[in-house]
């Protein structure tokens, strides 16, 4: 009977050690190497997805002004101050919602073009037909035959401005503005008081700009950003 009792106990300690071992398995795995494979390759593709979906990047014709905001599913929004802080944001929503449909780009958004202007986007609407622009331009000039969108790998921007700057207005007065934070305050506040206007705000140069590899350049005039633009999707 002894013997019986101890060869149960016995069983069940194996049982139980078996189904400690694949629990602690599957703890492993999901916070392991491979989870956080899984997420960092989520975090490169809506960003690159976001990069296609403005023309920004790159690849593309423009180059996001920080800060911009995300828009998440739950109808919830965050601020972004840099490529950093996007990707922070991406990579925590993603290990809280694994299941959920994907951040998108929040409006207004500003970019920055080729040519050193500043627009502001106040629909998805506006977007689609400043990438149209985009596009005309590069089968235009035969831009390598090639698709300047999201590719694979992190970030993928081209380069940062440096800040303090100076923007010209339409009007003919210009800003100096400190950081990301005040260029935002000061498109804003031309936007809202020139609803009407076509024209745009444009950086004035020259200016210093800091590449992907962390090299500081120094941009002299519209011609030479539009050059630095085009010599990244080489």
């Amino acid at each position: 009977m002894i013997s019986q009792v101890l060869k149960k106990t016995w069983m069940f300690s194996l049982l139980a050690l078996a189904v400690l071992s694949a629990c602690n398995k599957d703890d492993s795995l999901s916070s392991g190497d491979v989870t956080t494979d899984n997420i960092e390759n989520y975090v490169d593709s809506v960003v690159n997805e976001m990069h296609e979906r403005s023309g920004c990047g790159k690849f593309g014709c423009f180059e996001f002004v920080f800060p911009i905001t995300i828009a998440f599913p739950d109808g919830t929004t965050t601020e972004v101050a840099d490529y950093a802080a996007l990707r922070d944001a991406l990579h925590t929503y993603r290990e809280e919602n694994p299941d959920g449909e994907r951040p998108t780009l929040s409006y207004p958004l500003d970019v920055m073009t080729q040519d050193g202007e500043v627009v502001t986007l106040a629909s998805a609407d506006e977007l689609d037909q400043l990438r149209m622009q985009c596009a005309d331009s590069l089968r235009m000039e035969g831009h390598r035959g090639g698709h300047r969108g999201g590719h694979g790998g992190h970030d993928m921007f081209c380069f940062s401005v440096n800040f303090p700057l100076s923007i010209a207005l339409p009007d003919g007065t210009t800003v100096e503005v400190a950081d990301r934070v005040a260029l935002k305050d000061a498109l804003r506040s031309w936007k809202e008081d020139n609803p009407d206007s076509t024209d745009r705000p444009e950086l004035v140069f020259p200016i210093t700009v800091t590449m992907e590899d962390g090299t500081v350049v120094t941009v002299e005039s519209k011609d030479d950003l539009k050059d630095l633009k085009d010599s990244c999707s080489q």
